[in-house]
């Protein structure tokens, strides 16, 4: 026990903190899961969809655009065959 230094004790601490507050915080949540509003499921939900796909918001233009350009040169590409 004296071989720890004063740091070592604090870092244990703190990392015996963190597992202890996040076990308490799933088990709260699974007690609470029937109970509970579906605000937090959402918030959990859209947490998971965002670590998939970070770049959704700035993607779903993009493709937007990209499907609307496709559009415009097939209607282009049909207007000069007609017109040959």
């Amino acid at each position: 026990m004296n071989d720890i230094p004063l740091t070592g004790w604090v870092a244990m601490g703190i990392i015996a903190v963190l597992l202890l507050v996040t076990n308490l915080s799933l088990l709260s949540l699974l007690r609470n899961k029937n109970n509970s509003d579906q605000s937090s499921t959402s918030i959990l939900s859209d947490t998971m969809n965002a670590l998939k796909n970070p770049w959704e918001k700035e993607d779903q233009p993009l493709r937007e655009l990209s499907e609307q350009v496709a559009r415009l040169k097939d209607f282009t590409q049909e207007k000069d065959t007609t017109n040959q």
